[in-house]
């Protein structure tokens, strides 16, 4: 049986979640912003797609994309990268940021952002590679099969990276095809990948205090060991005679018994 307190509990904490969802859901549209986290397959470039559409038919305001992905589909990625810069050309600001990494497909989508909105943390890493690591095809067979529609993908795709770094292609190219190629935050900057570092580096290790070793009294004298027997010196042996009496060195004294 459920009595009057019990049902009244219940819906007041009814009420209190959906106050709470209805404050979230504020508070994240307040903020305009979207999180691609994981892999980029069918189902989280969907539901980012969807997301950046809702928020960019609701307002013109600024959308903020952050993203940490490790790669994915390359078809996939290609069409968050198009409705991201679909968004763009509408005359909304787009700002991508890295959060942690943005390997493979994940560098692409990081291009889509509006000028000068491609940023990343700190300790974030950015990697690009060949293309048909991309795709998934790892066998020579299985990239022979598709061989046109990958030249396809690459093309767009070194187009992609070099309209946006401000790289020659050929030396796109290169750089994807040697092996899979990591820079850190600053590196990615300085190849053209990102347009900026956000603030929040640590600051500088503190150098080693320089110590004054003559205050730290390195050029004392050395403890003598009290126990260990000290020698004669020269000038006491040249003064003491054989019998242990006094005498000059080379003089007519007596010699010892």
């Amino acid at each position: 049986m459920i009595v009057m307190g019990d049902l009244n509990d219940r819906m007041i904490a009814d009420l209190i979640d959906a106050v709470r969802q209805v404050l979230r859901k504020e508070a994240s549209e307040r903020l305009r912003d979207v999180y691609l986290i994981g892999d980029i397959e069918k189902d989280t470039a969907r539901a980012a797609i969807e997301r950046l559409r809702e928020l960019a038919n609701e307002s013109t305001r600024p959308i903020t994309l952050y993203i940490n992905s490790a790669g994915g589909n390359v078809t996939d990625g290609l069409a968050l990268h198009d409705a991201i810069r679909h968004i763009v050309s509408r005359g909304i600001e787009v700002t991508i940021i890295v959060q942690g990494m943005a390997y493979s497909m994940g560098s692409i989508v990081l291009q889509a952002a509006s000028e000068g909105r491609r940023l990343t943390f700190p300790h974030s890493w950015i990697m690009i590679h060949e293309p048909a690591k991309w795709a998934g095809w790892q066998s020579t067979t299985a990239a022979a099969q598709h061989l046109e529609r990958l030249k396809q993908m690459q093309d767009q795709i070194y187009n992609i990276l070099s309209s946006r770094s401000g790289k020659p292609l050929r030396q796109i190219i290169k750089d994807t095809k040697r092996s899979d190629f990591y820079l850190d935050a600053q590196k990615a900057l300085e190849y053209g990948l990102i347009d900026a570092i956000v603030a929040g580096e640590l600051p500088e290790p503190k150098p080693a205090p320089v110590v004054d070793m003559r205050e730290a009294g390195a050029e004392r004298p050395a403890p003598v060991d009290v126990n260990v027997p000290r020698e004669e010196a020269p000038a006491a042996r040249e003064s003491t005679g054989t019998g242990g009496r006094p005498g000059r060195p080379g003089g007519p004294g007596k010699p010892g018994a």
